[in-house]
């Protein structure tokens, strides 16, 4: 298969079909897209949190609180308003403000993954990014093949930001791959998530700027993501392609990860980047170690994130 190039940084893989088809059409179509989603999502983030402690309290069932801070408080629900929440711990009723929440989880007596610690890397898979956001507050630095290095921080519950460069050996400052992008998204209920992110990359001189949008579906402990996008070099486009993956959480400690990214080639021909490995996880890192299939050609992959 001939690329382009491949970004194997969490992000938008490009390929040489880039065709100049209505491409202002496409730019904003996106833009707007992009900037409804940015003005939803603050709205939906705070009433989904309300929505989770009233149901809450009327299952009496019990929640797990993680604060901007990081802090987590585990309790039920005494109180609702619109406002805040207050929760009954074994030191007494805390009342937590929602613009300082992070995350908000019912806990299922009957599923002890609910009671797992989080996947630091919840907001990726192998490569591009799922409809999950970044915690407001947090953010990680990751790591792929040693030679390329990416930061990610969440300004909130709704919007991040990262940027990234390679360390070519001998390369020099000015053919080093250098990215900047931010993300936007937010949980439409307990377990859909959907995102929008745009990025743009410079390599020798020469920029592309990629759009992109994927939604999560995520229950106990399966996450199913599907997205798609496009990149813009110039005055070309790209034909957009698709994303098709997820994760499967064996334990608190292992998941298994698939990505497959469909690459049009034609008016109706089509080629696939087809992966599988796994993740390691812990309370402030992960570990993925999987392969890509391309044509019939088996390639590692290997990146650690670790958060902060």
């Amino acid at each position: 298969m001939s690329l382009f190039f491949c970004l194997i940084n969490q992000h938008l893989i490009l390929y040489p079909t880039l065709d100049s088809f209505q491409m202002n059409i496409k730019r904003v179509v996106f833009s707007l897209s992009f900037i409804f989603l940015f003005s939803f999502s603050v709205f939906s983030q705070v009433s989904q949190f309300k929505a989770t402690f009233i149901k809450a309290q009327q299952e009496n069932k019990e929640v797990v609180v993680t604060l901007s801070d990081g802090n987590t408080y585990s309790g039920y629900i005494d109180s609702v308003s619109e406002t805040s929440a207050g929760v009954k711990t074994k030191n007494g009723v805390f009342n937590f403000q929602f613009d300082r929440i992070s995350d908000v989880k019912i806990i299922d007596p009957n599923d002890k993954s609910s009671r797992w610690k989080d996947n630091p890397a919840k907001n990726k898979l192998f490569i591009t990014q799922t409809g999950k956001m970044l915690d407001k507050g947090s953010g990680y630095y990751q790591n792929t093949y040693i030679f390329f290095s990416n930061f990610s921080y969440g300004i909130s519950n709704s919007i991040s930001i990262d940027a990234g460069f390679s360390m070519f050996p001998m390369a020099g400052i000015k053919n080093q791959l250098y990215t900047v992008g931010a993300k936007v998204g937010t949980s439409l209920n307990s377990t859909l998530f959907v995102s929008g992110n745009v990025k743009y990359y410079t390599f020798s001189n020469a920029g592309v700027t990629s759009l992109f949008g994927s939604i999560t579906y995520s229950k106990s402990r399966l996450d199913l993501t599907a997205g798609t996008g496009i990149g813009f070099a110039e005055n070309n486009s790209s034909n957009a392609l698709l994303i098709i993956g997820g994760q499967y959480r064996v334990n608190e400690r292992f998941a298994f990860l698939s990505e497959n990214i469909i690459l049009p080639t034609g008016d109706t021909d089509s080629e696939a980047l087809i992966s599988f490995g796994g993740r390691f996880i812990s309370t402030k890192s992960a570990f993925d170690l999987g392969f890509f299939s391309v044509e019939k050609t088996l390639f590692p992959f290997v990146s650690y994130t670790i958060k902060f």
